[in-house]
């Protein structure tokens, strides 16, 4: 009896530990034979209580600020070397996004109610991942038209999937537009199923646009 008592402690420890150990992420991109990677971090700050997500590439940098069950509060894209910067924040049944370009801004806000907000499928994907439903919708805001659109994400079937030497059982999901929209672009997603990470995406930006890839690299716990 000890023993499991002392068991549960030190399995407790070992989780509370890694909610405030810091996570590094690198994903590789590949458009039509061009290559790019990302390097994420995911820090549960002591000070706010709140999980800080980092994503520097070549190109710009993205902050996610969330809850530690990884629901979105604050989202910000910035170009590198421009003045050119996107933000979605959430304020109760609002989002507010703002977009910023040489110097011009511009601000439109959508109700969305109690609805779910993911502007990031790498991370915010997690607690779905790890629950029993078969689909989930969202709300997502088009960094480029400022417009906002119902997504909706659903569960297939388990496939065996070899990223960069590594073989995992992956658990792959389709997402797409709702309505009549849902036939115009999708993408197709697969999560390590235990660790509710993205371990591949695949999609295009729309008709007559290039498939992209990106694939899990490595992940380092701090």
């Amino acid at each position: 009896m000890l023993y499991t008592e002392n068991m549960k402690i030190i399995v407790f420890l070992l989780v509370c530990s890694s909610l405030f150990a810091e996570v590094t992420y690198i994903y590789n991109k590949d458009l039509e034979g061009r290559t790019s990677k990302t390097t994420w971090t995911l820090d549960l700050k002591k000070s706010d209580d709140m999980l800080h997500i980092i994503g520097e590439s070549l190109t710009g940098q993205t902050k996610i600020i969330a809850t530690p069950e990884r629901v979105t509060q604050c989202f910000t894209y910035a170009i590198k070397n421009q003045s050119n910067t996107y933000t979605v924040l959430r304020d109760g049944a609002h989002l507010i996004a703002t977009q910023e370009v040489n110097g011009e801004k511009s601000v439109r806000e959508f109700h969305i109610g109690n609805n779910a907000w993911v502007q990031e499928f790498d991370f915010c994907f997690k607690p779905f991942i790890h629950s029993d439903n078969r689909s989930f919708t969202f709300s997502i805001v088009h960094p480029k038209k400022m417009s906002l659109h119902n997504m909706v994400a659903t569960k297939q079937r388990y496939e065996t999937l070899e990223i960069h030497g590594k073989t995992y059982e992956a658990l792959r999901v389709k997402l797409t537009l709702t309505g009549f929209k849902k036939m115009f672009w999708h993408a197709d997603l697969w999560f390590d199923p235990q660790a509710g990470d993205l371990l591949k995406y695949m999609a295009n930006e729309g008709p007559n646009t290039p498939l992209s890839t990106i694939t899990l690299f490595s992940k380092q716990i701090n």
